[in-house]
């Protein structure tokens, strides 16, 4: 048995019978150009499709179990042959698989499998809320991306989407719609690339800039103490030299006239005999 992981040969590929890309009428046949059917399931279901998946892959093992073919919602496109199917088994790092207008995976490459895990039997017939978080992602829900892309031709964003373990990852979406000669809908191709890698990058520097921001306003405040410290410093110094001088001043100066003049008036009551008697206070 070949494994699962091993890209099938152009070769391979082309052999297999032609089928048209969507031999059966839409579901809601008064769609237009610029509506978009939500598969008559209410918004918010993405949960259940997600069940609805795991059950449909866990009939299609018992069916081959059985030697039965699964059974398939959807007619297989013409494009799961040729050219355009050997690019989306063979790259591996790009999720690329197409939809019917109702917005039903009805292609899912290999590297749609490696990427987000679901199997083909999953994924095929399954809704594109399948891939989102219950509720929508951060860029919006299934049915909006695909309203926007029938409207405007494309829909290109980012956001978190759901592998089939319900882990989730953070994906850059390209949703363009598919039309014919005479304009008219008849599908979506979806390319997917995983940017967790780039995410982690990007919050890993934003930690840095917001480290190296922390660093820098810390060496500002040692800065400053530092700077309070020298002012202190040479406020002290100041302080000092002045009691020195102060200290000198009186020891050179007023010391001696002190002495002087203690000198003179011993001399003055020598001249004038004994000195007055000095009174004593008895309490």
């Amino acid at each position: 048995m070949d494994s699962p992981d091993r890209p099938r040969p152009a070769s391979e590929l082309d052999s297999a019978p032609e089928r048209p890309f969507a031999s059966r009428e839409p579901q809601n046949p008064s769609l237009d150009d610029h509506e978009v059917d939500p598969r008559a399931r209410p918004h918010g279901s993405e949960t259940d499709e997600r069940r609805a998946a795991w059950e449909r892959g866990r009939e299609a093992q018992r069916a081959r179990k059985q030697g039965r073919e699964p059974r398939r919602t959807h007619d297989v496109p013409l494009v799961s042959f040729g050219p355009f199917a050997a690019l989306a088994e063979n790259v591996r790092d790009y999720a690329i698989f197409l939809l019917n207008t109702d917005g039903v995976i009805i292609y899912w490459g290999e590297g749609a499998r490696l990427m987000k895990w679901w199997t083909r039997d999953e994924a095929e017939g399954a809704h594109l809320r399948v891939l989102y978080p219950e509720g929508g992602s951060q860029d919006g829900t299934a049915e909006e991306h695909l309203r926007e892309s029938a409207e405007r031709g494309e829909y290109v964003g980012e956001g978190q989407r759901v592998r089939s373990d319900s882990s989730t990852f953070w994906a850059g979406i390209t949703l363009t719609a598919l039309r014919d000669q005479n304009h008219q809908l008849i599908g979506f191709a979806k390319v997917t690339r995983d940017l967790t890698a780039r995410l982690a990058v990007e919050a890993a520097l934003a930690m840095t800039g917001s480290a190296r921001a922390q660093r820098d306003a810390a060496l500002q405040q040692v800065r400053l103490a530092l700077a309070a410290r020298d002012a202190a410093r040479e406020h002290a110094d100041f302080a000092f030299e002045q009691a020195r001088s102060a200290r000198d001043y009186i020891r050179n100066v007023l010391e001696p006239e002190l002495a002087s003049l203690r000198i003179a008036r011993a001399n003055e009551l020598l001249e004038h005999g004994d000195p007055p008697p000095v009174e004593v206070r008895r309490g």
